[in-house]
């Protein structure tokens, strides 16, 4: 590098470090405010995680953007700042479905970012009940997935709790190599569960013949060991790396695309209207010819989008005698516009049983 070319670089990196600076002082500014804001949240006895302030904020980053900084990357930062000004004085508790690592675990960590606090739950209901004892705040369980669909045992968790659907959330199953060093050289042995080893036997196969393959239970597992030794690599997403303090050697190592999920998040509290909202709800019917018709009629009748509808058979209990069926729908909306609450109000005269389980901002 030439004197003027070495010169320059030295000045663009003072540059930044003054950038960096007034984005600290920024940022010092921001964290005294939100304290603020926490004070008089906390006398009026108002939620830490507000959806439709988030998503208030969120839209109005995107929508003034910042130059050629990356519009996805924008996000991501500022959703770090959400995370660490709530953590002023206790971290959000965000109850998951699954253990650390799994994708509801993933699609947790990218909305709530890293100052949260999260707590592993065995199924649907074990995270509800932490929010209903008021050990978490929200809970974040798998609603659907492209392997299996519509999942049965969220839907009868939901059926069954008094909490509010607040948010949604998706993510991709991503199967990455992770390591210590981040250098697929150092890798003599690979710790892998099933699944991951058998999505990713062709790249082992290609580029790492003589590493030994030793089986773990689950990816987190694969992920602990690897950390605990120089020579050995993991198979798992890339979240197992920020637990573990792994790097990852090789991306996207797995030869699908892999399972995509759709997660609600649940909170004590409604969500406030956004005027950009979704109102998700439960319709249990008889299974008789026009049943569907007629709760899809007041949604009609009022110009009403819907924008999802699933079907599962619903489980009988003792002495039910016809077969049933419950829809989840999702429609366009807030559950306090005057229409949805007309809607509702028919439709509940014409089915078995209707539970709205909430509203949430929506992008769509």
């Amino acid at each position: 590098m030439s004197d003027p070319d070495r010169r320059e670089l030295e000045a663009l990196r003072r540059a930044i470090d003054d950038v960096d600076d007034v984005i600290l002082r920024a940022l010092t500014d921001r964290a005294a405010i939100s304290r603020k804001v926490r004070e008089l949240k906390s006398r009026e006895g108002t939620p830490q995680f507000s959806p439709k302030r988030e998503r208030e904020i969120l839209d109005r980053v995107e929508a003034k953007g910042a130059g050629d900084f990356p519009k996805k990357a924008l996000l991501a930062v500022f959703r770090e700042i959400f995370s660490g000004s709530i953590a002023l004085e206790a971290p959000l508790r965000v109850a998951y479905e699954g253990p650390p690592g799994s994708l509801a675990h993933e699609a947790a960590r990218k909305r709530f970012g890293a100052s949260a606090e999260y707590l592993p739950c065995e199924g649907p209901r074990a995270s509800l009940d932490l929010v209903h004892r008021e050990h978490a705040d929200v809970a974040v369980l798998v609603l659907e997935s492209s392997v299996e669909g519509l999942l049965q045992p969220a839907l009868d968790a939901l059926a069954d709790s008094e909490l509010k659907v607040i948010g949604e959330l998706e993510a991709d199953s991503r199967v990455h190599l992770l390591n210590r060093t981040g250098n697929l050289g150092d890798v003599e042995k690979v710790y892998a569960a099933p699944h991951e080893r058998q999505s990713a036997a062709r790249f082992l196969d290609d580029n790492l013949p003589r590493a030994t393959v030793l089986d773990t239970r689950t990816p987190a597992m694969a992920a602990q060991l690897a950390a605990e030794d120089h020579g050995a690599a993991a198979l798992g997403g890339a979240i197992l790396g920020e637990i573990y303090g792994l790097q990852v050697a090789r991306g996207n190592v797995a030869e699908s695309s892999g399972e995509h999920v759709r997660c609600a998040v649940l909170g004590a509290r409604p969500a406030l209207r956004s005027g950009h909202d979704s109102t998700s709800f439960l319709v249990t019917l008889d299974d008789s010819p026009g049943a569907l018709l007629h709760i899809l009629k007041p949604l009609a009748d009022r110009d009403l989008n819907l924008r999802r509808i699933q079907s599962r058979p619903r489980p009988l209990g003792e002495g039910e005698g016809a077969r049933q069926f419950r829809f989840f729908m999702e429609v366009a909306g807030h559950v306090t516009d005057r229409p949805l609450i007309t809607a509702f109000d028919e439709m509940r005269r014409a089915v078995r049983q209707l539970k709205i389980l909430g509203s949430y901002p929506s992008k769509s």
